[in-house]
């Protein structure tokens, strides 16, 4: 490439935030523009919920970069600017002014797509009734979302949607909220608003919490504590309706009741923000799989060798899939974002930096419970690899010998592939934070560790953090049957809430 490349960045946000500094650290020369549709950058969508339910005030702390940082860094950042088309051929792309709708041609040696995804607003492909504002039969456009919804109606993904959320909890008449959706942002979500004190109703169409997430052993927990919580768990129904009246919403329809709601949230998905890389009939201008999502290749190049895309609107390599898959996670935005923007510049395939895949590492901490995952969970690789191509071994044991005064339960659930024997996935469930144990088995699905090696593992003992046998190895030794549960649990007269 040449000793000074323009580079223009659309998307600047996690993925787009990191590609940015990547370029400008590796290539100092490089003249880089970039564009985003907001007027900020860096929001940590993950901290909505916690400011929803009040865990703190100034929401500053939810953003880790700015304009003007990365101004000094030699980028021009242009906020309030939508890409509305490209042409690969010419290497052109055009750009609208949300302020003054004047619409500009930009040109460019290396695109980076970083256009995110957006909420899901027809799930399963059906328009609910009564979600979208009309006006004379006419939908209500609105800039924020495209569309406006009706009153009373909110997403959960941008700073300005937290906003609206807030100033509408804080009105005294919001008594009942609804939640549509129980995946990570529904939940959270439930939580903040049990704070506040409302009646809360969760509605999704699966039959538990959380269902591709983790498996049923440990979902039964949190919806057990949420059902005591008085939280009215609507599960296996289908949203049908949102009845309303004069623009507001009042109650939520599905196939099965009909419930109350002052304010709702529509948390049921989304899917890659990738209509723009289309053109004037549909078509798309370059390779996106059956989602929607920009299939890209290890160096996250698209199928046009000068557009790379990061983030979000890519399918990324997933290691416990074995194939690539659209996992819209903020930590695989950042790293696709920093491999991107040091190979943006490369011109000899042998610097290019290589991305190793994911394994979709996550964790959730709601209504006492302290959940985390990566790979598959044993209901999803059944669904995706086949029942007799996998097994899977749950385990439940307490963390410390009975001898300490203070001790508490954990779950385990590790998955394996039959044949190759390698972990595919793994569930950890506690009351306390074993978070950073899943790290351990995603680096093991990242280098194909065998279910047969992980006892094998060397992991400290000390009766301050364990047992001889930890409740990883233990589990590890159970599932291959090299020893029995006699030999591996320690006797323990542990019973929760109670001290020795």
């Amino acid at each position: 490439m040449e000793k000074n490349p323009k580079i223009v960045v659309i998307g600047v946000n996690h993925a787009g935030t990191t590609a940015l500094k990547a370029i400008m650290k590796t290539n100092p020369n490089a003249h880089v523009v970039a564009y985003d549709r907001n007027d900020n950058i860096s929001f940590l969508g993950c901290g909505i919920a916690l400011w929803v339910g009040r865990e703190f005030n100034d929401s500053k702390g939810l953003f880790y970069a700015d304009k003007e940082k990365l101004t000094k860094l030699g980028v021009k950042v242009n906020l309030n600017h939508e890409m509305i088309s490209y042409n690969g051929k010419a290497k052109t792309i055009k750009i609208k002014n949300m302020k003054t709708n004047e619409i500009i041609t930009e040109t460019y040696d290396k695109l980076i797509l970083g256009i995110g995804s957006w909420p899901i607003l027809n799930p399963g492909g059906k328009e609910i009734p009564g979600l979208i504002a009309h006006k004379d039969g006419v939908i209500v456009k609105d800039e924020l979302n495209g569309v406006k919804l009706t009153n009373g109606i909110h997403l959960s993904k941008l700073y300005q949607h937290a906003q609206a959320i807030i100033a509408h909890l804080s009105k005294p008449e919001v008594k009942k909220v609804v939640v549509i959706g129980a995946g990570y942002i529904g939940i959270e979500l439930v939580e903040a608003f049990y704070k506040d004190k409302k009646q809360v109703t969760l509605i999704d169409f699966e039959n538990r919490i959380m269902p591709r997430y983790y498996d049923e052993e440990f979902t039964t927990d949190v919806e057990t504590t949420m059902k005591k919580a008085g939280i009215a768990l609507q599960l296996g129904e289908t949203l049908l309706e949102f009845i309303t009246k004069n623009d507001k919403v009042l109650q939520v329809k599905t196939n099965k009741g009909t419930y109350d709601a002052d304010l709702v949230i529509m948390a049921v998905g989304f899917l890659p923000n990738t209509t723009v890389v289309k053109d004037e009939s549909g078509k798309p201008q370059i390779t996106l799989d059956a989602r929607g999502a920009i299939e890209v290749d290890q160096y996250f190049q698209t199928s046009d060798p000068n557009i790379y895309a990061i983030g979000d609107c890519i399918n990324i390599r997933s290691n416990a899939w074995n194939r690539n898959v659209n996992i819209a996670l903020a930590t695989n935005a950042v790293r696709t974002g920093l491999v991107a923007g040091i190979n943006v510049t490369k011109t000899n395939p042998k610097e290019r930096l290589v991305f190793p895949g994911v394994q979709g590492t996550n964790a959730i901490s709601v209504f006492g419970w302290k959940l985390c995952a990566t790979g598959l969970s044993e209901l999803s690789a059944g669904a995706i690899l086949g029942k007799d191509k996998i097994e899977a071994y749950f385990y439940k044991d307490t963390v410390f010998p009975p001898f300490m005064a203070e001790n508490h339960e954990v779950k385990i659930k590790i998955i394996w592939e039959k044949s190759s024997r390698r972990i595919i996935g793994a569930e950890i469930g506690s009351t306390h934070d074993h978070s950073e144990t899943i790290s351990m088995f995603s680096l093991a699905i990242l280098k194909q560790v065998t279910i047969d090696e992980i006892p094998l593992i060397d992991m400290y003992f000390l009766p301050h953090f364990n047992k001889p046998y930890n409740f990883v190895t233990a589990a590890a030794l159970l599932a291959t049957g090299v020893l029995t549960k006699e030999d591996v649990t320690y006797p323990d007269p542990y019973t929760p809430g109670k001290k020795k």
